[in-house]
């Protein structure tokens, strides 16, 4: 005996087969993406982490530097303390901080490139403070000096005036 729907339930199987088959394509891609998409993300995360670690150690180290500099630059202009000397030491961590910036990988240089020219900036205003303090100074006492010969010019007016009233007189 045959069964009349033969045709119908051929068909129903296939389109069942057909169904199943991409249901199982879809759950089959969705374990791949689910494990192969966080292991490229973690690896990319990884690398990034990476970075942000070096930026840091290096954000660190520059601080340091930055520290130890200050310290030379703030003896600057100090009572008892070689100018010249502190000034040379100074500009020398200066030159070698910015001897260690990254060339390629820094986000940042731009930023810490200006740190380091403000305290060159620093270190000439200093400097420049320096020699207007002594300039000022030497002001001052040409002044005393020229405030001296003005008396003394006017000593030598009155003098050169009784002088020729003695001479006229006679």
């Amino acid at each position: 005996m045959e069964v009349l729907n033969k045709q119908e339930r051929v068909k129903a199987f296939w389109l069942f087969f057909a169904v199943f088959s991409i249901t199982i394509v879809i759950i089959v891609f969705a374990i791949f993406f689910n494990f192969q998409l966080p292991k490229e993300e973690n690896e990319h995360l990884r690398t990034e982490n990476d970075l942000l670690k070096k930026e840091f150690e290096f954000q660190q180290q520059f601080s340091y530097k930055i520290d130890s500099a200050k310290q030379y630059i703030d003896s600057i202009n100090a009572p008892g303390q070689d100018n010249f000397f502190q000034e040379q030491i100074a500009l020398k961590k200066l030159a070698e901080m910015y001897s260690i910036l990254p060339k390629d990988t820094l986000k940042g240089k731009k930023m810490y490139s200006n740190v380091i020219l403000t305290y060159k900036q620093l270190i000439d205003s200093k400097k420049q403070i320096r020699n207007l303090t002594y300039n000022e100074k030497t002001m001052d006492s040409l002044a005393q000096i020229a405030q001296t010969f003005q008396e003394e010019y006017e000593k030598m007016k009155l003098d050169l005036e009784v002088c020729r009233q003695l001479y006229q007189g006679q």
